[in-house]
């Protein structure tokens, strides 16, 4: 849609040979209403001191030599027709929200018919009350209307092509700049431009005669997805003063588009270890670089709950990220989050790197976004993830999926995470030298016997542990009390600090000794059961060395039981570092065994 002008041009409309659409064909696209504007514009300031000011009826700047001319000749509905001057750029406030192709074009219609006459009495009221606001009638009612358009719709989909359909009446090619970028005038914030998604530009060429543009518009998707007022401009290349004739600019989603997957299903679901929050309009009400939010209601009261819990809490956020850290910080989030991601990349890689930094299965995540788009995207491009809306938020600390646990590591699990953040970060400054790392970690390993207390903490490692489980067993609470209740079980469990913090109780191992022809035992690790959280610092070879030398007879050789799952290769892998064999008869791993042949020597060890 176009903002035409409606005195009289100097110059006639040229004629156009019949036209009809030729690029693609969209399901759905926004309401824009195309105008005429200056590249350099700073009004009314500029008007007084540029040598280039001529007025426009509304009194603005004349930067079209006659305005935006309808041109019927072409024949399916009026083309506009434009002489660029210099620093002349064809523009529309943006709109993102994406409406049905159909709906779209009976907006059109009742605009169009609309604006001569919203014109005229806008003209007429500016005589008698010379308030300049009233020249601009018809344009104040199209962007007002295209804001309460994007304001009411949800955002399910999103725009993914722009599509230019143009008649260049010269005899060379015409080159132009397609430029997205935030509207900064539009935010009543005072801020930097690190601030913002940074703007887009496309490069259209228009060869003399009819030319079909399509522009995949992926670099422009922060901005779109932003929830900022932006703009978008055409602007002929070199300020050329081009002469072209308009068509069709269209923003939409092409057509056909499948359909967006379910949000919900009927399917069980595993209990959730991992909650990721969007911000604005979620957390918050309203946008954060817009000006003041206000926070949901209970915030800090919920984050506390299901953080108590063992439930990890993060955010994936399209925003300034110092602001939106100050922002949490102030409402005293910061402390619970792991891994927050906030910038102005796609939602879904935000998700995606949080899910793959904590190093959990995405069917134990939720990720809480009120956008319909966003929920759907982080769906298809994390597989597992259970998306809800943002009015979900009253009834998470109720939901059946976060009850948690109450161990003590549960309730530290959420520092336990900060803690290895460190770590990571500690050990990329020690580069390849991953063994030097290991040394000034000051690592100490407990290893004793069960105690009472240990109960819902065991029962956690023998039913969730995957990675590090070693015979591939899972125990139901009942059958791990009986163990623990065993006498004639000899019974170890395993906690780990180093000089960032605790990594809490760790392992379990159930062994039994057996003896050999020699006088001495062979000792056989019946069951094994560590966190992949200390996977790779050998706290299991510790493990294997210190229990061997504990008996009362010499330990010859270390038999573990394993059996292969679909899941535990890594401890598969461990053993054959190790120096183990399989034993095809038996279905164990075997090695020899001598004093000392499996100790760490950058390793402490604790007895109780």
């Amino acid at each position: 849609m176009f903002q035409f002008e409606f005195s009289p041009p100097r110059h006639a409309p040229i004629a156009l040979q019949p036209y009809a659409p030729q690029g693609p064909r969209l399901s759905h696209r926004a309401l824009l209403a195309w105008g005429e504007h200056c590249v350099e514009c700073a009004p009314p300031a500029c008007y007084q001191s540029c040598d280039l000011f001529e007025a426009t009826p509304a009194l603005k700047c004349r930067r079209f030599v006659d305005g935006v001319v309808p041109n019927h000749s072409a024949g399916h509905g009026a083309a506009a027709e434009i002489r660029f001057r210099k620093w002349a750029k064809l523009e529309a406030q943006g709109n993102a929200a994406m409406l049905s192709a159909n709906v779209v074009d009976r907006y059109e219609a009742i605009l169009t018919r609309l604006a001569q006459p919203v014109t005229r009495v806008g003209r007429l009221i500016w005589r008698a009350s010379r308030q300049e606001r009233w020249l601009t009638a018809n344009e104040a009612l199209h962007k007002k209307i295209a804001r309460r358009i994007e304001r009411t719709t949800a955002p399910a989909l999103r725009p993914d092509v722009f599509v230019a359909e143009v008649t260049n009446p010269g005899d060379e090619t015409i080159s132009a700049i397609l430029s997205v970028s935030v509207d900064k005038l539009r935010i009543r914030r005072s801020l930097s431009a690190d601030q913002f998604p940074p703007p887009a530009f496309a490069r259209l060429d228009f060869a003399p005669g009819f030319s079909a543009v399509e522009i995949d518009v992926a670099p422009m998707r922060a901005i779109f997805e932003s929830g900022l007022p932006f703009n978008i401009a055409i602007t002929p290349e070199d300020d050329a003063q081009a002469h072209l004739v308009f068509h069709r600019l269209d923003l939409g989603v092409s057509a056909p588009r499948a359909a967006a997957a379910p949000e919900t299903s009927d399917a069980p679901r595993k209990p959730a270890k991992l909650v990721i929050f969007d911000l604005d309009n979620t957390l918050w009400r309203g946008v954060l670089l817009e000006g003041a939010v206000t926070p949901v209601g209970g915030l800090l009261d919920l984050f506390r709950a299901l953080d108590s819990r063992g439930i990890l809490l993060s955010v994936a956020s399209k925003n300034a990220p110092d602001d939106a850290m100050r922002k949490l910080d102030e409402l005293g989030l910061t402390e619970y989050l792991v891994y927050p991601q906030i910038g102005w990349g796609p939602k879904s890689d935000s998700v995606n790197r949080i899910v793959k930094a904590i190093d959990i299965g995405a069917d134990t995540v939720m990720f809480v976004d009120d956008n319909p788009f966003e929920r759907a995207e982080g769906m298809q491009a994390v597989a597992g993830v259970e998306a809800l809306p943002e009015t979900a938020i009253g009834d998470l600390a109720s939901h059946p999926r976060l009850a948690g646990a109450s161990t003590p590591e549960a309730r530290a699990r959420r520092r336990m995470y900060q803690e290895a953040i460190e770590r990571d970060q500690t050990a990329a400054e020690y580069g390849d030298n991953y063994m030097d790392f290991l040394r000034s970690c000051d690592i100490t390993v407990s290893i004793r016997a069960d105690r009472e207390e240990d109960f819902d903490r065991i029962v956690e490692l023998v039913q969730r542990t995957n990675q590090l489980n070693f015979s591939g067993r899972k125990y139901s609470r009942e059958d791990t009390a009986a163990i623990l209740s065993d006498p004639a079980r000899e019974r170890h469990v395993i906690a780990c600090t180093d000089r960032f913090g605790s990594y809490g109780t760790v392992g379990f191992a159930l062994v039994h000794r057996e003896p050999l022809d020699d006088g001495a035992d062979e000792l056989v690790i019946d069951d094994f059961m560590l966190s992949c959280r200390v996977q790779g610092k050998f706290v299991e070879q510790a493990m294997l060395g210190d229990i061997a030398k504990r008996g009362s007879r010499p330990v010859r050789s270390i038999r573990v039981n394993f059996h292969r799952t679909d899941r535990n290769k890594a401890a598969q892998t461990v053993l054959e570092k190790l120096g183990f064999v399989r034993d095809e008869e038996s279905s164990t791993y075997r090695r020899d065994y001598a004093p000392g042949a499996l100790d760490v020597n950058f390793m402490a060890i604790e007895h109780d």
